[in-house]
C-alpha cells in the first residue's frame, strides 16, 4: 500500500491512513509518536574547501518546506497522526473565507504560531487545537481557574520546550492533564481538554471518599450505550458519514479493545501493573474512563506522561459553526487577578554548594590527586588556570576593541570543546558566516596560514594535510547558527534540539547598531547579555559571548558576573579578568597567533623549549589532530624531514623565518639569474622592490583582525593638483639650523665647537610603527582629537614655536591661514604640549577612521629581522633590497602608477611625518642630555656637538645611530 501524500516533516509518523479512496480497515495503525521539529537553525557541516554533505537537518527543512507548500496548494487531508485538523471544519477550499478564530492545520504551523496563539489567548481569544482524536483549548491560567481547574500541580513547560513537544502537550491536555506554558517562569497559557467544537471541558467534580464513590461516578458519567438524537450526533460528529467512519476506524486502531468494564468500575478499579500509572495530583479525579483502554505493548514506547482515557464529551454540546472553534467569553475588564501556582523553592544544602567550588580528591596512597578542572577548557591553559575552565551556569563576557581578539577567544573555546573534548557546542555567529568560522577552526587546528587558506593558495602538502583533517573535523559536534535573524530567543530555542549540549559560544555582540543584526547596539547588547546570563543559569550551561567594545562605561553598565577585557599590543594580548562584586582578579599575557587565527599561551605552557610551528602536521585518519594546547604537531610529517626549531634570539622572540625566507629566495634567484653579479642582481631586485614589498606585506597581514580598506575614496585635499605637484597636507619636514648658535659662533661670543653629523638607520622602516586609519576617512565637522582614531586634522592657524634651540615640530613652512596636518604630526604636537613646550593643537574639524598601530607592525618586524641578519652576514645585496622595499612602499602607496595594489595617500603622509617626528624626538633627547643640536635635516640627519655616544648607541641597527661626518664650527674662511 502506498502511503498518504499528505505533507509532513521528516521524523513524523507517516502511516497508511484512511483516505476517501481507501477503506479504513485496510490502513495500517498510525504510530503514536510525536512528529519531530523541522530542521533546526544551526548547521553542522564544514563548508570551506571540503566536500559539502547534506545533513539530515537540511533535508528535514527541505522536506518540511515542500510539504507545507504542497498542503497550501492542494489542501489534501493530513495523515492521522501528523496534522492538526481544524475542529468542525468541513470545507477544504483554500479560497474559503478566513474565520474569525482558526487553529493551525499542522503541527509545524502550530509550532511556528505558538507565540501568536499565546498572545491571542492573553488578549481573550483562546485557540482550539486538535491532534487526531484529541481536542484541547489554549487559553490563559485565569480562564482555567474560572472553569475550576487547579493548576497548582500542573506540569509546566518553557516556550522553547513547548514548541518541540506541542503534539504531546495537546494530547496530554486533552486527556485531562492541564499543560502550563511559561514565559521566564511566569505562567502565561494553559492547554485544557475541550470538546470537538472547542468548548473547554470543566474538571470533573472531586469524588468524595465515601462508599458510594463508584455510584456517584457512574451517575456523573454518561452511558456510552445511550442512543443520541440525530442532532446530537451531528453536533458531536459534523464530518460526512464516510469521513466519520474513517475517523472512528482510526480511533479503533489507536485504542485496541480491552475487556468490557463499566464506567463506574473503571473509575474505581485499581490500575494493573501492565498499565501506566497516572499521576495522583494532576489527574481529574472522578473523571469517568471509557470502556476501552489500550493494552500495554512491549514494542510501544512508554510516554513521558501517563496515558489517561479520553474524557467523553457532553451528551448535548452546543452546535458550532464549521471552521470556528468555541470561544469562552471573558469579561471585557480582563480576567480576574489570580496568584500563580506556587512551586517549592529549589533549596541547596551547603554540601551541595561546596561540590561546585571545591574539587573532589581521590586518595592515591599518601597523597591525593585533585580533579583537573571544574569546567570545560578554553584551549588556553593560562586562562583555564585563572577561571577554572568554563563552568556550568556561568556567563562569560569577553570584551575587546575590534581586532583585539575577543572573537578568537570564542572560536578557541568552541574548537577545544567540540574537537578535543568531543562535547556538543552551539556556535551562534552574529555578523559572521559559517565559512568564516570553519576557516578559523581549520587554520588554527591544522595549523595552516589563514590568509592563504581563504585565498585558496595552499601548497600541495597543506592540501593533503587539510584533506586528512577533514574527516576528523566533520565528526566534531559543533553546530553553527549564522542566521541573519539570530536573537537570544533563537539561541534558547535551539538548546533543546542539541542533547547533551556542553557550551554556547556567541560571536559576537556588536557595539555599533546595525538594523540588519538584532544583536547590535548598546541597548540590544545590554538586553542580550542579561538574557544569555539567564540562559546559562536556567540550563546549567557555560555561555561565552564576545563583544567588540572595550568601553568601560558600557561594560560596567552590563553588570555581569565575569568579564574578560582584552587589550592588544602587536602580538601580545593582555587579558584582565574581573568579577562584578570583587573587581579585577588577575591580568594574563597571551599570544595572538593571527597567522593561524588563534590565541595561545605566550609560550608553550610549562615547557622550557618552544616546539616548532612549521611544517604543519601530517594528519591521517588514525592519527589524532593536535590539540589546542599544543603549539606544534607532536611528530613531523613522514613526507618531509622535520624542520629545526626556530632560531633563538629572533625579533621579539618570534619566528619569522617563513617571511624572511621569501626575501632570501628572491635574492638567491636574482643572483642565480645574473650569474652571481652583485651589481646586476641588486639593480634587478630594486626594480622589483614594489611588487615584492606588496607580496610580503600581504603575507604578513594573514590572520590580521583588521581588514584595512585598500582603495577608499580619495578626499580632495589628498589629491595632487598637478602630475608632479603636491596635495594640501602639511608634513613636518625638517630643514632646521640653530641660527642663534650660528650667530654666536660668527660673532665670537661662543667658543668654536666640533659638530658630529649623525644618521638615523632605516628611518622609514622605523616609522612603520605608527597609528594608521583602517577604513575610509569620515568627516567630523566639530573637530577634536580621539586617540583611538587617525586621519587628517584642520587647524585654523599654524602653531607658534618659541624654542630656538630645538627644531619646530611641524617644519619650516611659513604660511598664513588654516593648515592640514596628519595624525603623526598632531600626536607630536600633543606630546610637546605635555612637555610644556607649546599649547595643545586646536582642531576645528577632522577626517578620521578607527586606528591601529599594528597594521604594518609585522611587516616592519620581518624587514627589520632580515636587515639585521644581512648586516651581520655583510650581505649588501639583501640590505639594498630591503631598503628599496620599505622606502618604495612608503613612496608608492599614495598616487603612484607603479603601485596599483593599494591607494592610501593618508598612510603615505602619516608614515613620512612619523619619520620626521622620530627625528624630532631624537633631537629633543640630545638636547635634554646636554648635547647642542646644530642642524636637523630630512628624516634621518641630525648634527650635534658633544659626546653623542653617551646618549645614542653607535651601530647600523634601526635603534642605533652612525656617524657620517665630523666638522668644526665656525668654519675657517678660505683665503
Amino acid at each position: 500500500m502506498s502511503s498518504s501524500h499528505s505533507p509532513h516533516t521528516v521524523g513524523e509518523a507517516v502511516s497508511d491512513a484512511a483516505t476517501p479512496d481507501k477503506p479504513a480497515n485496510d490502513a495500517a495503525p498510525a504510530t503514536p509518536t510525536e512528529p519531530t521539529d523541522p530542521a533546526p537553525r544551526w548547521a553542522g557541516t564544514w563548508p570551506l574547501s571540503f566536500p559539502k554533505h547534506t545533513t539530515p537537518s537540511a533535508a528535514a527543512k527541505t522536506t518540511s518546506d515542500d510539504a507545507d507548500r504542497s498542503h497550501r496548494e492542494d489542501s489534501e487531508p493530513e495523515a492521522a497522526d501528523g496534522p492538526l485538523t481544524k475542529p468542525e471544519t468541513t470545507s477544504t477550499t483554500p479560497d474559503a473565507e478566513t474565520p474569525a478564530l482558526t487553529s493551525p492545520a499542522t503541527l509545524h504551523e502550530a509550532r511556528s504560531k505558538l507565540r501568536q496563539m499565546i498572545n491571542a489567548a492573553i488578549e481573550g481569544q483562546p485557540t482550539p487545537l486538535t491532534r487526531g482524536p484529541h481536542h484541547a483549548l489554549l487559553t490563559t491560567p485565569a480562564h482555567a481557574t474560572e472553569l475550576g481547574w487547579d493548576l497548582a500541580q500542573a506540569t509546566t513547560h518553557s516556550f522553547a520546550d513547548a514548541r518541540k513537544k506541542i503534539g504531546d502537550l495537546i494530547q496530554y491536555g486533552a486527556e485531562g492533564h492541564p499543560q502550563v506554558l511559561c514565559r521566564h517562569k511566569t505562567p502565561v497559557a494553559v492547554l485544557l481538554p475541550a470538546a470537538a467544537d472547542g468548548t473547554p471541558t470543566p474538571p470533573a467534580p472531586q469524588a468524595e471518599p465515601a462508599p458510594d464513590t463508584a455510584a456517584a461516578a457512574a451517575t456523573a458519567a454518561p452511558d456510552p450505550t445511550t442512543t443520541l438524537s440525530e442532532g446530537q450526533q451531528a453536533a458531536q460528529n459534523p464530518l460526512p458519514p464516510t469521513a466519520a467512519a474513517e475517523t472512528e476506524a482510526e480511533a479503533a486502531r489507536d485504542l485496541a479493545p480491552a475487556p468490557t468494564t463499566s464506567p463506574a468500575e473503571a473509575a474505581v478499579a485499581p490500575a494493573t501493573p501492565s498499565e501506566p500509572q497516572p499521576e495522583p495530583a494532576p489527574v481529574a479525579q472522578g473523571t469517568p474512563a471509557p470502556a476501552n483502554t489500550p493494552p500495554a505493548s512491549p514494542s510501544t514506547p512508554t510516554p513521558q506522561h501517563p496515558v489517561v482515557p479520553l474524557p467523553t464529551p457532553p451528551s448535548a454540546p452546543t452546535p458550532a459553526t464549521p471552521g470556528i472553534g468555541y470561544v469562552t467569553a471573558i469579561p471585557a475588564s480582563g480576567p480576574p487577578a489570580i496568584t500563580a501556582p506556587r512551586t517549592p523553592r529549589r533549596l541547596a544544602a551547603l554540601a551541595q554548594a561546596l561540590d561546585t567550588v571545591l574539587p573532589t580528591t581521590a586518595p592515591t596512597g599518601e597523597t591525593t590527586t585533585p580533579t583537573p578542572l571544574m569546567g570545560l577548557p578554553t584551549g588556553i591553559r593560562a586562562l583555564d588556570d585563572a577561571l577554572g575552565g568554563l563552568q556550568p551556569g556561568r556567563f562569560y563576557l569577553v570584551a575587546a576593541a575590534p581586532g583585539a581578539g575577543s572573537s578568537l577567544i570564542a572560536t578557541t573555546a568552541a574548537r577545544t570543546s567540540a574537537l578535543d573534548q568531543h562535547q556538543p557546542v552551539l556556535y551562534a555567529a552574529s555578523g559572521l558566516t559559517r565559512a568564516d568560522i570553519a576557516a578559523r577552526i581549520v587554520a588554527a587546528h591544522l595549523p595552516v596560514d589563514y590568509r592563504r587558506l581563504r585565498a585558496g593558495r595552499l601548497t600541495p602538502t597543506e592540501q593533503d594535510d587539510a584533506a586528512a583533517l577533514h574527516q576528523h573535523l566533520a565528526q566534531a559536534p559543533l553546530y553553527i547558527d549564522d542566521g541573519t535573524d539570530l536573537t537570544t530567543d533563537a539561541i534558547a530555542e535551539s538548546v533543546p534540539d542539541l542533547p547533551g549540549l556542553a557550551l554556547i559560544a556567541v560571536d559576537r555582540l556588536q557595539a555599533t547598531e546595525d538594523p540588519r543584526l538584532p544583536l547590535s547596539g548598546p541597548a540590544q547588547i545590554a538586553d542580550a547579555a542579561q538574557a544569555l546570563a539567564h540562559l546559562a543559569r536556567t540550563h546549567e550551561l557555560p555561555v561565552l559571548a564576545a563583544v567588540d567594545t572595550d568601553d568601560p562605561h558600557l561594560i560596567a553598565a552590563l553588570s555581569l558576573d565575569i568579564t574578560i577585557t582584552l587589550t592588544r599590543d602587536a602580538d601580545q594580548i593582555h587579558a584582565t579578568i574581573t568579577e562584578r562584586d570583587l573587581g579585577p582578579q588577575t591580568t594574563l599575557t597571551l599570544h595572538a597567533d593571527l597567522a593561524h587565527a588563534r590565541i595561545t599561551d605566550p609560550t608553550p605552557y610549562a615547557s622550557p623549549t618552544p616546539a616548532p610551528q612549521t611544517p604543519p602536521p601530517d594528519l591521517t585518519p588514525t592519527q589524532p589532530a593536535p590539540t589546542a594546547h599544543s603549539a606544534a604537531p607532536s611528530r613531523p610529517s613522514p613526507r618531509r624531514p622535520a624542520a629545526p626549531p626556530p632560531p633563538e634570539g629572533g625579533y621579539a622572540n618570534r619566528d619569522y623565518s617563513y617571511f624572511t625566507g621569501m626575501i632570501t629566495r628572491a635574492v638567491d634567484e636574482a643572483l642565480h639569474d645574473h650569474d652571481g653579479d652583485i651589481t646586476a642582481a641588486t639593480e634587478a631586485l630594486v626594480k622589483k622592490a614594489v611588487p615584492n614589498a606588496m607580496a610580503l606585506f600581504e603575507a604578513t597581514r594573514v590572520g590580521g583582525n583588521y581588514e584595512h580598506t585598500v582603495y577608499p575614496e580619495t578626499l580632495e585635499f589628498l589629491r595632487k593638483k598637478t602630475k608632479d605637484g603636491a596635495d594640501e597636507i602639511w608634513e613636518g619636514r625638517h630643514n632646521w639650523t640653530n641660527t642663534h648658535l650660528m650667530d654666536a659662533l660668527q660673532s665670537g661670543t661662543h667658543p668654536p665647537i666640533t659638530v658630529n653629523a649623525l644618521d638615523t638607520n632605516a628611518s622609514f622602516l622605523s616609522a612603520f610603527k605608527t597609528h594608521l586609519p583602517i577604513g575610509a576617512l569620515i568627516h567630523e565637522p566639530n573637530g577634536g582629537f580621539d586617540p583611538k582614531r587617525s586621519g587628517i586634522y584642520s587647524l585654523p592657524t599654524r602653531p607658534t614655536w618659541h624654542h630656538p634651540h630645538l627644531p619646530d615640530p611641524i617644519g619650516n613652512r611659513r604660511e598664513d591661514g588654516p593648515v592640514l596636518l596628519d595624525d603623526a604630526t598632531i600626536r607630536l604636537l600633543i606630546r610637546c604640549a605635555r612637555l610644556g613646550l607649546c599649547e595643545a593643537p586646536h582642531i576645528t574639524e577632522c577626517w578620521t577612521s578607527g586606528t591601529s598601530e599594528g597594521l604594518l607592525e609585522k611587516f616592519r618586524r620581518v624587514l627589520t629581522e632580515a636587515r639585521e641578519k644581512a648586516i651581520k652576514a655583510d650581505d649588501t645585496v639583501t640590505v639594498e633590497f630591503i631598503k628599496a622595499m620599505y622606502s618604495k612602499f612608503t613612496s608608492t602607496i599614495g598616487e603612484s602608477s607603479v603601485n596599483r595594489e593599494i591607494r592610501r595617500p593618508d598612510w603615505m603622509h602619516i608614515i613620512r611625518s612619523q619619520a620626521f617626528a622620530n627625528l624630532w624626538y631624537k633631537s629633543h633627547r640630545a638636547h635634554s642630555n646636554g648635547l647642542t643640536v646644530v642642524r636637523v635635516r630630512g628624516t634621518d640627519e641630525i648634527h650635534v656637538a658633544g659626546d653623542w655616544r653617551t646618549v645614542f648607541t653607535e651601530g647600523r641597527l634601526t635603534t642605533q645611530m652612525k656617524q657620517k661626518d665630523q666638522y668644526p664650527l665656525p668654519r675657517k674662511s678660505a683665503r
